[in-house]
């Protein structure tokens, strides 16, 4: 372990802050903003003022996605300002990395705050080394450039050349590692994997089985990679899985998110990262401790035939979702699909009744093994990537677009139309 002096830093990426899913419902407690946006400033306060108020640190460090996007409402920047300035009055120091759903071809969100030069708060836009004489130690910052972005160099390049700038101007001095990007052999997420049947002497029982997606993108940044930094530590935005990567050397790991994005997180814990140099190392997490968000939004989805579905919705502990997420998944035969299709209304105001769920609604989709079978091909495809790029969306688009439109003059004007839209969005 190096000596380093006492130091204590609060690591809190991935905030989304203008989380733009079901963005057309707004929330209860604050009208003007989509209910999930309001979530996801709920969560980000909540760790500033546990910050200020329980655990004093020296350093309040976003690494990556502020937002959810490169364009947040008035509203949504002027609540950042605040918490901002909330630190700032707690005499905290705030360092900001530019994470990937930050930027645009041609600027990032945080160009306005990093305008005011603020002595409190400091915005990474570019690979940098930053000395803390007063604590003895470096942090070595890689946010996601707008080099990276305009496509001027790839991620990997990057990295490599930072690496080599980091070890040229090695001092001996320690050093943490603070990042943005995603890391192959990381878990992605979770994801259905299918039933599974388990045979015993009398019984065959299916259980459904639950799956960790792990990257394996080649060309992305890998574990060996990040040994090869040099510090002991290592802390990474853009995943939303809490997770401590299977490094040899250093200790590499993910926050995660603050809060629940959608229903493929929805077992994860969320929170934060302490990492305090005075503790006492414990072996899994040295110097570092997650600190646990309490109030995510309630999701659950209700999934089968009708019965099924109807069967777990009795089965539910009323109290534990209020206000929830709701989503009606059916999935059976023609016949099956008669029944809920008669029921649902009925069965909607039925969960209104007892949940008051802020968002409801439901799906549904006739068995067809070998189109889940594709689904999950073309699901897998994409996640072993790391990321969804721009081809991956525009496959999809075609794939969604042939299904739904058989005129051929008709199917290829939306898909040109639907590319071109697209496209626009990226610039």
């Amino acid at each position: 372990m190096y000596n380093i002096q006492t130091m204590k830093i609060a690591i809190v990426p991935d905030n989304h802050l203008n989380k733009s899913t079901y963005n057309r419902i707004m929330d209860r407690e604050f009208p003007n903003v989509p209910f999930r946006s309001a979530d996801f400033m709920r969560s980000f306060e909540w760790s500033v003022d546990i910050s200020i108020r329980d655990l004093h640190p020296d350093l309040f460090i976003i690494p990556g996605d502020v937002y959810d996007n490169f364009d947040p409402s008035n509203e949504i920047r002027g609540f950042f300002s605040r918490q901002l300035n909330k630190l700032k009055e707690a005499q905290i120091q705030v360092v900001i990395l530019i994470g990937n759903h930050d930027v645009c071809r041609k600027h990032h969100a945080l160009k306005d705050i990093q305008e005011l030069d603020l002595k409190s708060v400091r915005i990474i836009e570019q690979p940098k080394i930053l000395l803390l004489k007063k604590f003895g130690l470096k942090l070595l910052m890689f946010p996601y450039s707008l080099d990276i972005e305009q496509k001027k160099i790839t991620l990997k390049e990057s990295f490599n050349k930072f690496v080599e700038e980091v070890h040229e101007k090695d001092d001996g001095t320690p050093s943490l590692f603070f990042g943005h990007f995603g890391v192959k052999g990381g878990k992605i997420n979770e994801y259905e994997e299918g039933d599974v049947l388990i045979e015993t002497d009398t019984t065959t029982t299916p259980i459904r089985v639950k799956k960790a997606f792990v990257n394996q993108n080649p060309n992305d940044i890998d574990l060996d990679d990040l040994d090869r930094i040099g510090s002991e530590y290592v802390f990474l935005g853009d995943y939303h899985r809490y997770q401590i990567l299977p490094t040899k050397k250093c200790l590499a790991m993910y926050p995660g998110s603050m809060e629940k994005s959608d229903f493929s997180e929805v077992d994860q814990k969320k929170g934060f990262i302490i990492y305090d140099s005075e503790i006492e190392p414990s072996k899994n997490m040295g110097c570092c401790t997650f600190v646990e968000y309490p109030n995510c939004r309630p999701m659950k989805e209700l999934k089968g035939n009708f019965k099924q579905i109807k069967q777990q919705f009795s089965e539910l502990d009323p109290s534990k979702y209020q206000e929830a997420i709701i989503k009606i998944s059916f999935n059976g035969t023609s016949e099956e699909l008669f029944a809920f299709s008669n029921g649902i209304e009925s069965f909607k105001k039925e969960v209104r009744t007892a949940l008051n769920p802020i968002h409801l609604y439901h799906v549904q989709s006739i068995e067809d093994d070998q189109q889940q079978k594709e689904a999950n091909r073309i699901e897998k495809e994409i996640l072993e990537k790391g990321h969804m790029e721009a081809e991956d969306v525009i496959a999809v688009v075609k794939e969604i677009i042939t299904e739904q439109i058989e005129d051929d003059e008709e199917r290829l004007q939306t898909i040109d139309l639907a590319i071109e839209i697209f496209k626009e969005t990226q610039e």
